[in-house]
């Protein structure tokens, strides 16, 4: 009998706080870095959750103090990753020492498939639920069912800046026209549509994200969304009532103008991606910019800011 011989994967463990995980996630984020878990739990660990209760899962709880993971057949990648991270680290703050850092082998394991163990569903109160495909519908009691294959990528609602944009999209009547800057997954724009806005638009400079974006509108019964690739100032489409840009602050900067010239007379404008070190300076930037901060959120690190044109 023939042996086909062991494909050996590696991990990088990356070993911080529970507090830290943000910064580190904003740190990959920067390196253009997004296929890492906060934390992989064992398919042995058995829990059960109530699905009447939106407020943390067990998932959470089970993957605190775990370490973040990435994962790649390229050892020598993972190594000069881990050297760029020594460097990034202390202009961040965060301390580096002998047990910060672990590359290590994985056999016979499939790597690919490991992230589903972490995957956590996300619960908006009783309003908006996102969950894998290997979840049932029906173990949830909220409203409004998100399906999303984290296995597409470009975003699945498990960072705080796109949980701060559904509670906002949860928590307030949609209005006719909504607009999702930075689409990703299509997870915002499928949400404004299923809370009840009649007109929904998502935007991404990347193109690969549009037909993933498309497919999960489809799944979840929302083809009308319009999903477009390229430049949002090249869009002949105006006078949103609800601007979504779940974006980094520094690109936000450079897109403010454009982003508020979609915005109708009396529209609000939702921005996330802001680190709550940056959210002073930000507002007070926006306003000079002729935006009326109305309110802020916060969920960890992050922030989000509402706006509208100034009264």
């Amino acid at each position: 009998m023939n042996l086909s011989p062991t494909k050996i994967s590696y991990e990088l463990l990356i070993f911080v706080s529970e507090a830290q995980k943000d910064i580190v996630a904003h740190i990959l984020g920067q390196l253009e870095i997004h296929d890492f878990i906060y934390g992989s739990l064992s398919c042995d660990i058995e829990a059960e959750y109530d699905p009447s209760c939106p407020s943390p899962s067990h998932y959470e709880q089970l993957a605190k103090d775990e370490p973040i993971v990435i994962y790649s057949e390229d050892q020598e990648y993972l190594l000069s990753l881990q050297e760029a991270l020594v460097f990034l680290f202390p202009k961040a703050s965060l301390s580096v020492d002998e047990n910060t850092f672990l590359v290590r082998p994985m056999e016979n394991q499939n790597w690919r498939d490991s992230w589903k163990e972490s995957f956590r569903p996300i619960l908006i109160d009783e309003e908006i639920v996102v969950y894998p495909p290997w979840e049932s519908p029906s173990s949830f009691l909220q409203k409004h069912k998100i399906v999303i294959d984290p296995g597409m990528a470009f975003g699945t609602g498990q960072h705080e800046t796109t949980r701060l944009c559904l509670e906002y999209i949860a928590r307030h009547d949609m209005p006719a026209r909504v607009i999702d800057v930075g689409t990703g997954s299509g997870i915002l724009a499928i949400a404004a549509l299923k809370r009840g806005a009649s007109f929904v638009m998502g935007t991404d400079l990347d193109g690969e994200c549009i037909p993933i974006a498309i497919e999960n509108a489809r799944q979840n019964h929302c083809d009308p969304i319009v999903f477009r690739q390229g430049f949002l100032e090249h869009m002949e489409e105006t006078s949103f009532d609800l601007v979504i840009a779940n974006i980094q602050s520094k690109p936000l900067r450079g897109m403010l103008p454009t982003l508020k010239s979609k915005l109708a007379p009396q529209g609000i404008l939702v921005l996330s991606g802001i680190l709550e070190v940056e959210k002073e300076e930000f507002c007070q930037w926006m306003n000079s910019c002729g935006l009326y901060v109305t309110q802020t959120n916060k969920q960890n690190h992050w922030c989000s800011i509402v706006a509208t044109h100034q009264p």
